[in-house]
């Protein structure tokens, strides 16, 4: 692939303006009035040239910063695509090419290349190449797709127990990993080899009895440290052996809390659906760890999503919607008409770092 992807297609950037690269030469120091000396006083030419060096390198440095800005002239919308399956390959690419927006694709690690797993074709490596050759930004989705946060036990437990009832059975999904139980002072890892619901609620199963009480409501399940740098850190690791720069995450089943971000901020610069709902973030205040994001064809309908737009157009903001293209009601045109609305709102359609970075600029 390409050494670095490009980031955005429809996205111009601000110029700075060509500054001189050269400075202009220095009379020499020797003269009639030189003792004879070849040595430096410390106050010769050498050290004028090394400061002014060191002044151009700033200044490129800068002008090299500068235009890597994203030029948002009013509102922007951030698409993102969950999970990596072919149709993003086969319908959201094409569609996106057809109004040269890029867009920004959640990518599982374990999945990638992979032909009729979960009733589905996952795209390879050469398909994520064209996506990103073409301004598209390659999010994590971390390695196995495995929810990320804690969640608060709602049954006391006895040291006899072998289930757990959380409030949500997301690390259910997921046989065969360690969960860690703690009510902040005292902690049990135990393996999940089972999940349903009984009579009381959803239960995660352990391979042996828990061993001590925990009380609801004071008790939260989660995956240990250890499994939080596998499933963050090993997918941008191996995202990026595969050649893609990878800044930003998109967290499984829009579970993200304070857990989550403790580990996915020393891997990422930013999550893009930490509270999901609403697709408006207000750019002054733009927290790449307290975005929000929103479904544009799935869980809603047509008037809300315009509404949302609207409410992105008159307020300068940035907007970041997603789908899961092997969904049956999410289609060519139902992505079609989404990229005419934002169109017809002269919305500029960016990548989540192109949106993290124009905030953070403008922030400046």
């Amino acid at each position: 692939m390409n050494e670095k992807a490009t980031r955005r297609v429809l996205l111009g950037t601000i110029g700075a303006g060509t500054l001189g690269a050269t400075a202009g030469c220095l009379d020499s120091l020797a003269g009639d009035e030189d003792d004879g000396s070849d040595e430096d006083d410390g106050n010769g030419s050498n050290g004028d040239d090394a400061t002014q060096s060191d002044e151009r390198d700033d200044t490129d440095e800068q002008e090299e910063e500068t235009e890597d800005v994203p030029d948002i002239d009013g509102g922007a919308v951030v698409f993102t695509y969950d999970d990596g399956p072919m149709e993003d390959y086969e319908q959201a690419f094409p569609v996106h090419q057809e109004f040269d927006a890029p867009a920004s694709a959640g990518i599982v690690t374990e999945w990638v290349g992979r032909e009729d797993f979960n009733d589905n074709d996952w795209m390879d490596v050469e398909h994520l190449e064209e996506l990103a050759e073409a301004g598209w930004e390659i999010n994590s989705h971390t390695t196995a797709h495995t929810a990320l946060g804690e969640f608060e036990l709602v049954e006391d437990v006895e040291p006899d127990d072998t289930r757990v009832y959380p409030e949500e059975r997301n690390h259910g999904f997921h046989l065969e990993y360690d969960i860690e139980i703690t009510d902040g002072e005292n902690s049990v890892v135990r393996t999940v080899v089972a999940s349903d619901s009984d009579e009381i609620g959803g239960y995660l199963e352990f391979d042996e009895p828990i061993g001590e009480s925990f009380a609801a409501g004071e008790t939260v399940e989660r995956y240990p440290e250890e499994l939080m740098h596998e499933f963050l850190g090993d997918s941008k690791a191996q995202l990026e052996e595969w050649g893609f720069e990878v800044d930003t995450l998109l967290a499984p089943y829009d579970v993200c809390d304070e857990w989550t971000i403790e580990f996915a901020s020393e891997y990422y610069d930013g999550i893009a659906n930490v509270n999901p709902g609403s697709m408006l973030n207000d750019r002054e205040e733009f927290d790449p760890f307290d975005t929000h994001r929103d479904y544009f064809i799935e869980f809603t309908d047509p008037l809300d999503i315009q509404e949302q737009l609207d409410e992105v157009a008159a307020q300068d903001a940035i907007g970041i919607v997603g789908a899961h293209t092997f969904k049956d009601e999410v289609d060519e045109d139902g992505i079609r008409e989404m990229l005419e609305w934002v169109e017809e709102r002269d919305l500029t359609v960016i990548t989540l770092t192109d949106a993290i970075t124009a905030a953070t600029s403008d922030s400046v």
